[in-house]
């Protein structure tokens, strides 16, 4: 079974890395179309902010926890298991807080995109950092 958890938590960091890798490139036009987008989305199917919040942290969640569940039984090292769970709380938390802002501004802060920006930086590099480790 470890050597199935291992490569499904291969393609899980490489597919961590490339999105957030995405993320990173993308101009902040790009994001505030988005962001605008969505909330176009939220108030045509008349979403209320905290549903939003709440759909966001929950998907977030399970993600997140499905991604250290599998680095946990890919026979890592315990301490990089708490690395990689750690980075995903603030993970977990800057979304939620650039929602917040989002939800409540109308439109998507330069300091909230810069903020993004650099989580998804760091999380590219968890990301590729992980499948090294799997791999090696």
């Amino acid at each position: 079974m470890s050597d199935y958890v291992v490569k499904i938590a291969l393609i899980a960091s490489i597919i961590l890395m490339g999105y957030n890798i995405s993320e990173f490139v993308a101009s902040y036009n790009v994001v505030s179309e988005k962001a605008s987008q969505f909330l176009q989305m939220a108030k045509d199917n008349a979403a209320s902010d905290a549903d939003l919040r709440r759909s966001n942290l929950l998907l977030s969640s399970v993600l997140s926890i499905g991604y250290s569940v599998l680095i946990y039984f890919s026979d890592i090292v315990i301490w990089l298991v708490a690395i990689v769970v750690s980075k995903l709380i603030i993970t977990l938390l800057l979304s939620d807080k650039v929602l917040i802002q989002i939800l409540h501004d109308r439109t998507l802060s330069q300091k909230s995109f810069l903020v993004s920006k650099y989580d998804a930086f760091f999380n590219a590099v968890m990301g590729l950092a992980f499948a090294l480790v799997l791999v090696l």
